[in-house]
């Protein structure tokens, strides 16, 4: 194997249609939004992002953003941003200024609901393509959270054309809001267990009407959702694709027919492809405790392969690890989650040559705890993760605590594990 200059090739700019992105590096889209009660964004969530922006990385998508109503009601964390309405879009252009003063586009994922993984009301069913629930087996979550027995979603409803097709018109109207707060470009999520996801797979996907059977059909929604945000907004706003690329199963589907869903999607207009591994059923694989997967399984190839637009990869910690697949081909940019939680100044410390001095991130998930329990995210790492506004004392931040950190010691235990589930609401109706 040949020697590679990370600092090179991490460094190097790269254009996503009209964008110059000044690096390889990518914030990955996270729940990490502090978000107001309303669902627009703190004073903390433009310090967060502004703290990666200023840290150096070449683009910031955020995840957390819900296109839709139902998707916001039907939600199971609430750290989301609304882009369903236009109550925040001032706010929003707020957050975009912030980022853009250190030469650092942002995206926003938009989703229009939580599908399998969506909490049912008594008069508000979850909708998916086909009525299959997400079953996890105890030993598919992420290192460190403990569920006995694992968890069974609800069977949701399948989704009517007109569930299907309004759901396609509010991502749109979300795309158009995005823009309209001078944001660069917004990502489609069709990733893990969420509604968009449930259609690319004959495993989920179980229809016998224009979104069933063909990889064309299986592509419809998305191809839509592209179709009609190219039809708003123009060829040039960026527009990226995030999906599957393997989910782990034994009767799932292949790298390579997830490939060709994406190249349909790629065709309608969509600039890049994120790749993201697992689903809710395999959730060890989602969030893995080692680098590498994506192209140690042939999944990254496989898209490589099939699409010509920019692959965006997950899973690497290590910069070198990372240099070393967009080296070989694999790749042409990272995108970093649970690492720009731990050091905000990643990137930075990447491009001036300083990798060694990264403060790591130990991939024991007290992030992951804290998200699925509605507590505020934190980082065992980063003392300022989450308090990036400033270091603001409270009563009621005071209190929680001693709480928080008792329900955290918890899911180290089975037996605790089995009340903390149950008070998170688990898959029960909301009244």
């Amino acid at each position: 194997m040949t020697d590679i200059d990370t600092t090179a090739i991490l460094g190097a700019p790269i254009k996503l249609n009209t964008l110059d992105i000044r690096n390889r590096m990518v914030m990955g889209p996270m729940a990490a939004n502090a978000p107001r009660e309303g669902g627009g964004p703190s004073d903390q969530t433009i310090a967060f992002f502004e703290a990666r922006a200023r840290g150096g990385i070449g683009m910031i998508i955020a995840g957390g953003v819900i296109a839709a109503t139902r998707g916001f009601d039907e939600a199971p964390f609430r750290p989301l941003l609304r882009f369903d309405i236009d109550d925040h879009i001032a706010d929003f252009r707020k957050v975009a200024d912030a980022v853009h003063a250190h030469d650092t586009p942002i995206v926003a994922e938009i989703m229009p609901g939580f599908g399998r993984m969506g909490v049912p009301s008594k008069n508000r069913p979850i909708i998916s393509a086909s009525p299959i629930n997400v079953v996890i087996p105890e030993d598919r979550f992420p290192h460190g959270m403990k569920v006995p027995g694992g968890r069974t979603s609800p069977v949701p409803d399948v989704a009517t054309i007109a569930e299907i097709q309004a759901y396609e018109a509010e991502m749109i109207d979300a795309a158009v809001r995005a823009e309209n707060a001078g944001w660069d470009g917004v990502e489609v999520a069709a990733h893990m267990s969420y509604f968009l996801a449930s259609f690319l797979s004959p495993r989920t996907n179980w229809r016998e009407d224009e979104y069933g059977g063909s990889t064309a059909n299986r592509a419809r929604v998305l191809v839509n959702i592209i179709d009609g945000i190219r039809k708003r907004l123009g060829n040039d706003y960026l527009v990226g694709l995030r999906i599957t690329s393997g989910d782990g199963l034994a009767d799932g589907q292949s790298a390579e027919d997830y490939a060709a869903v994406a190249r349909e999607v790629q065709n309608a207009g969509a600039d890049y492809v994120a790749l993201s591994r697992g689903n809710y059923e395999t959730m060890d694989i989602s969030a893995p405790l080692v680098d590498g997967a994506l192209t140690e399984t042939g999944e990254a190839a496989a898209f490589k392969k099939a699409l010509d637009v920019p692959i965006l990869l997950q899973g690497y910690h290590d910069p070198a690890a990372a240099a070393r697949a967009i080296a070989d081909g694999l790749g042409d940019m990272i995108m970093l989650a649970r690492p720009l939680l731990a050091d905000p100044n990643y990137a930075l410390k990447v491009t001036e040559g300083r990798a060694s001095a990264i403060t790591v991130c130990t991939r024991e998930h007290e992030c992951m705890k804290r998200l699925v329990t509605n507590m505020p995210i934190r980082c065992t790492v980063n003392p300022e993760m989450g308090l990036e506004e400033g270091q603001k004392w409270s009563l009621s931040r005071a209190a929680r605590a001693p709480m928080e950190k008792a329900v955290l010691g918890a899911m180290k235990s089975k037996t605790l594990m089995k009340a903390a589930n149950k008070l998170t609401g688990g898959g029960t109706p909301k009244s």
